[in-house]
């Protein structure tokens, strides 16, 4: 072989392993940290990748992302992100649901919720209050470009709603041209919906 045809297989050999190292770092799981009530993506280009695919979070004005317990556990349990608490240590889909669990009375409930909603496919985004949990967006949908159409309100086994509330939250939704969805969970973790649209005359 030739110096000319060494160097040409030594150059490709280098641009080979370049790219694997490429296809590993881009594989790796997402860096980010627990704190207080919500999980932040610092790093201004991962946190567009989360953002892009899939829409999960708020981007801030400083161009880093905000996840809630809910958005950050779906993305951990599919090894697309990492999460470190305040002190630095990693922590697992266990940690995260029991650490969540501590810091929100209604988490559980309203992630079953959320991961049901994801897993049929659909975007969803935070909601409009703390009983209006989440807006659903169309399979699909380009956020910016379409609006979201319904609104759900998760409601765990065993929880209450006032019913004047309820109401008051029903008209809200209709006023803005939404569809108000109830989602109950029971004991097994089973998500049913319900569609409300109006309770009192």
């Amino acid at each position: 072989m030739g110096n000319q045809e060494k160097k040409q297989k030594k150059s490709e050999d280098v641009s080979l392993e370049v790219q694997k190292t490429k296809k590993k770092k881009s594989s790796e799981p997402i860096l980010a940290k627990l704190i207080k009530s919500e999980i932040l993506i610092e790093d201004h280009q991962d946190a567009r990748i989360i953002y892009d695919n899939g829409y999960y979070g708020l981007l801030n004005k400083d161009k880093t992302l905000s996840l809630n317990f809910e958005e950050a556990l779906h993305l951990l349990e599919r090894d697309v992100i990492k999460i470190a608490d305040e002190n630095g240590v990693w922590l697992d889909v266990s940690n995260c649901a029991w650490i969540f669990s501590e810091r929100k009375d209604s988490f559980w409930s309203d992630y079953l919720v959320y991961k049901d909603l994801r897993n049929r496919g659909y975007i969803v985004g935070q909601g409009i209050s703390d009983v209006v949990k989440y807006r659903l967006y169309p399979r699909g949908a380009k956020i910016g470009q379409e609006v979201a159409k319904i609104m759900v309100t998760p409601l765990g086994e065993g929880m209450t709603i006032n019913i004047e509330s309820l109401d008051e939250i029903v008209t809200q939704t209709q006023s803005l041209k939404k569809k108000l969805l109830i989602a109950c969970v029971d004991r097994l973790g089973d998500v049913s919906y319900y569609e409300l649209q109006t309770l009192f005359n």
